[in-house]
């Protein structure tokens, strides 16, 4: 039995990359990416190559057409705001940016990302 049902569309597998990985089959590889496949289930992920000093994701993906162009920058963007716990009413200090920073941050989440930060 897997727990693919229960899983959300970003999953954080950080802290336990190699237990996810294992009830996995490797089907291809990317540029520091992998898509998997649920050996149970056939759900498909995009996994991230683990890198110690960064976060890594697994996404539920729909298909292995296009697999590598598969875009989790909205979900990763959801993700850094949800850890930090949400917006400031402040805009950004970037130079002309006018969206909200995010908390504990003097940033708003797209210069975050733009940044390499993933968390």
């Amino acid at each position: 039995m897997c727990n693919c049902k229960e899983h959300p569309e970003l999953i954080d597998i950080s802290s336990n990359y190699t237990t996810f990985n294992q009830s996995l089959d490797q089907l291809d590889a990317g540029d520091w990416v992998l898509l998997m496949q649920c050996k149970l289930c056939k759900q498909l992920y995009k996994v991230d190559v683990w890198d110690k000093l960064q976060t890594s994701y697994a996404i539920k993906i729909p298909s292995k057409e296009n697999w590598k162009e598969f875009e989790a920058e909205r979900l990763i963007k959801e993700r850094i705001i949800k850890n930090r716990g949400g917006l400031l009413q402040s805009d950004c200090v970037w130079t002309n940016c006018n969206k909200k920073q995010v908390k504990s941050s003097a940033f708003c989440v797209n210069h975050i990302y733009s940044s390499g930060t993933r968390a």
